[in-house]
């Protein structure tokens, strides 16, 4: 019977940050697992976490090491600890640390997630639900560098995902993953911001027959890089809800 992982990353300097998230795991999840991937980089950690393990990633096991040291892309399969503890037919949510978990998973969308295929990616929208890779590129600034293994066109049609939130199952994860590795150098080169990782992510699984795109809703990923959607409001405790529904993933709010 496959997993239901819950995943985040973080290095030393990024710790502090990620606490309250942390603290929001051990409190409302239920998943079968949660798991944080330590990036080590001279730097160690020590400290256990209530309910949630601590699998460690060596910096120089990343294959595409970013400004960020943003594993988001599927790097986090290079944990030896990670890799030998999962199955190919595990459903593994990987997630920025700036987020809160406001609540267990129903039994409804236990079922749904546990049922993914290969090639399935549930991820959900970023500035709106027609944002799309045109827009994002004008936001992340372009270089005017052109690389021949990038389309250029169709970016108007594409949609650009906040990838904050990312699930799919491990097999998946790997095909992304190579994909990634591949062309990460190219838009590397081809734009400015950092958030450039989520602009391949969303190219890829855009683009792509073998990534089959099922779009997450606010009432699971409700974030605040842009104005909220309407529907979406928080209480006097901050708790956030859309259309009177609690979140599941409050991000950056």
């Amino acid at each position: 019977m496959n997993k239901l992982i819950l995943t985040t990353g973080s290095d030393f300097n990024y710790l502090n940050r990620i606490v309250p998230y942390l603290n929001s795991i051990s409190q409302n999840s239920n998943f079968e697992r949660n798991v944080l991937i330590f990036v080590e980089d001279n730097q160690h950690i020590n400290s256990t976490l209530d309910r949630i393990e601590i699998n460690k990633i060596n910096i120089k096991d990343i294959q595409s090491l970013n400004s960020n040291k943003c594993i988001q892309h599927g790097d986090f399969l290079n944990s030896i600890e990670f890799d030998k503890s999962t199955d190919d037919s595990d459903v593994i949510f990987f997630t920025d640390g700036d987020i809160i978990l406001q609540r267990n998973l129903t039994e409804d969308e236990i079922n749904f997630y546990k049922n993914f295929k290969d090639g399935d990616v549930s991820v959900g929208y970023n500035a709106s639900p027609t944002d799309t890779l045109l827009d994002e590129s004008n936001r992340l600034g372009r270089t005017g560098f052109v690389s021949p293994e990038i389309r250029l066109e169709g970016w108007d049609k594409i949609k650009i995902y906040n990838t904050g939130v990312l699930c799919m199952n491990k097999k998946t994860w790997k095909k992304l993953l190579s994909r990634y590795i591949r062309l990460f150098p190219q838009i590397d080169k081809m734009f400015y911001h950092y958030a450039k990782q989520q602009w391949l992510i969303s190219y890829i699984i855009g683009i792509d027959k073998d990534f089959n795109i099922i779009e997450m809703s606010y009432e699971t990923h409700n974030h605040r890089h842009y104005p909220s959607p309407q529907g979406t409001y928080q209480d006097k405790d901050g708790t956030v809800y859309f259309n009177d529904k609690k979140v599941l993933f409050k991000h950056k709010w």
